[in-house]
């Protein structure tokens, strides 16, 4: 017999769950780790959502990489760009529209749907302003590149998605930063506002469509991600089913755009390479492309460049007009501008010419210090100083007589120094003959 109370388990017993077997120490440790991923989710939840505020701080991290930003596509400045993506506060209520519409939490889809509308507002304000006031208004090549997006910034876009979350639920704040950059926000929005203000719609339409892609793209792989990692438990079949319709059928509208632009690149880029194939075999063994540019214009190639040639070929873009519209199916629009390129001995001579200019210009500075140095003081006469620049000689004339012994020492060290500053040259006392003399001084008047 034991001490038991009747009706109570002993010692001995284990307490019996609610499916009336008997527990075991794994059903409490199952419970103990099924409360803490609870407690884990909901402080994520909360972190997201904090994240997701509209305050000061996101205004004002939001205005710097707007600022940023737009200076960096104006000077095309790629490392500048960069630095404007890891200051953006954008992330934040993309992710937190990602979480709540995997929750389907009303609250945090609407907070962070008014904190991404007041960023991208912002965003776009600060832009125009910029670029208003700025001298510079001009297309670069980060500008362009935020034009045209296509399904591999779709792809882009989800695959950083799904590392945002991950990051998020693990606590990688460097994983954040990578996604950041792979995934640009702020500055297709000042491209927004370059178009805006430059009168450019194209623009404006195509960063936009840009903007837009990665934001849905994020937020629809945060959803799933979420949604797998059992955020929303409490959420039926119905609701997961509506969930995926919504996210399959939003992002193959989007596709339709980004593949007919990925198309076009592609169909660019296969003019370019033919193109570029033809002119190399219709141009010579030494001629060369210095600049080529071909784009879609509708159904026509439009081609611009300028090639160097030793020969003027007269139907050359007549020729390449003809390959296009065989190889490609499609008019073509040539200008191609032909420049004679210098031959090997026409460089040599100019190099030539160069260096017996440049000799030239030594030898007359040389000559105009020689008899700057020699009527220093007044002791000798400009007049009496004969200067033949061809044999780097000068002669001075003098009478030591006339002269005295204090003058002529005067004058033998100032010609002494001139000498050793020129040791090329030759500075003596005497005279030329009279038509050598006249040769040779005329030149070296000042």
């Amino acid at each position: 017999m034991t001490g038991d109370r009747p009706g109570m388990p002993g010692l001995g017993d284990a307490p019996f769950n609610a499916g009336g077997r008997r527990a075991t120490r794994n059903d409490d440790h199952r419970e103990t780790v099924g409360g803490d991923d609870a407690l884990d989710r909901s402080l994520i939840l909360a972190s997201v959502a904090r994240d997701a505020r509209l305050d000061k701080k996101f205004l004002l991290l939001i205005i710097l990489a707007a600022a940023i930003a737009t200076l960096g596509l104006l000077q095309s400045s790629t490392a500048v760009v960069i630095g404007a993506m890891l200051v953006s506060p954008l992330m934040g209520p993309i992710m937190g529209l990602g979480f709540g519409l995997a929750t389907i939490e009303s609250s945090l889809i609407k907070r962070s749907l008014v904190t991404l509308a007041a960023g991208m507002a912002v965003a776009v304000v600060v832009a125009m302003l910029i670029i208003w006031v700025s001298p510079i208004q001009d297309v670069t090549a980060e500008l362009r590149a935020r034009t045209q997006p296509t399904l591999l910034d779709l792809g882009v876009a989800v695959v950083g998605g799904i590392a945002g979350v991950y990051a998020i639920m693990r606590k990688l704040s460097g994983v954040m930063v990578g996604v950041a950059i792979a995934t640009a926000l702020v500055p297709p929005l000042s491209t927004v506002g370059f178009g805006l203000v430059t009168g450019r719609p194209d623009f404006a339409l195509g960063a936009a469509l840009l903007f837009l892609t990665n934001t849905l793209a994020i937020a629809f792989a945060a959803t799933i991600v979420a949604r797998l990692n059992h955020f929303g438990p409490s959420l039926t079949p119905q609701h997961t089913a509506m969930q995926v319709v919504g996210i399959v059928v939003t992002l193959g509208i989007l596709s339709i755009p980004l593949a007919l632009s990925l198309n076009d690149i592609a169909r660019e880029i296969r003019a370019r390479t033919m193109v570029q194939s033809e002119l190399d075999r219709m141009l010579g063994a030494s001629d060369r492309i210095d600049s080529l540019n071909v784009r879609l214009d509708g159904d026509t190639v439009a081609v611009d460049g300028v090639v160097l040639v030793d020969h003027y070929a007269g139907r050359l873009n007549n020729a390449l007009a003809e390959a296009v519209r065989r190889d490609l199916d499609r008019n073509a629009r040539i200008s191609i501008v032909q420049l004679r390129q210098q031959t090997n001995a026409a460089v040599q001579f100019e190099e030539r010419l160069n260096q017996r200019l440049a000799a030239l210009e030594r030898r007359d500075e040389d000559s105009r210090a020689i008899l700057a140095e020699l009527i220093v003081g007044g002791l000798v006469p400009r007049d009496e100083i004969l200067v033949d620049g061809q044999a780097r000689r000068v002669v001075v004339r003098r009478d030591r007589e006339d002269e005295g012994e204090q003058v002529a020492a005067a004058i033998d060290r100032i010609m002494a120094s001139a000498q050793a500053a020129h040791p090329q040259w030759l500075i003596q006392n005497g005279a030329l003959s009279d038509a050598a003399a006249e040769e040779a001084a005329a030149p070296a008047t000042p």
